[in-house]
């Protein structure tokens, strides 16, 4: 549990300092980390999954999406929810 808010933490850190740097939101919406991956909005308004680096591991395809719990995480595209894996694949 420490590790995780230590995680939360830092990653909070490198988002509102890497804000300061940019000329405007890099992203509309950003959940909580989870597992390593945070879901995040991007400004078409997708969502997709982020590392600590902000770098994104799933590219935004989904109209949202949730944090990950024992490897899986729900998301919806085409109006219908489902589980993905770490890659983005479907379940």
């Amino acid at each position: 549990m420490f590790k995780l808010l230590i995680s939360i933490t830092l990653a909070s850190s490198l988002l509102v300092l890497n804000a300061c740097e940019a000329n405007g939101p890099k992203y509309r919406n950003v959940r909580s980390f989870s597992e390593g991956l945070a879901p995040v909005q991007s400004n078409n308004g997708k969502w997709g999954y982020i590392n600590e680096r902000q770098k994104f591991i799933i590219q935004p395809k989904f109209e949202d999406a949730k944090e990950f719990q024992g490897g899986k995480a729900p998301a919806k595209k085409n109006d219908k929810w489902g589980f993905i894996n770490k890659r983005g694949e479907w379940l």
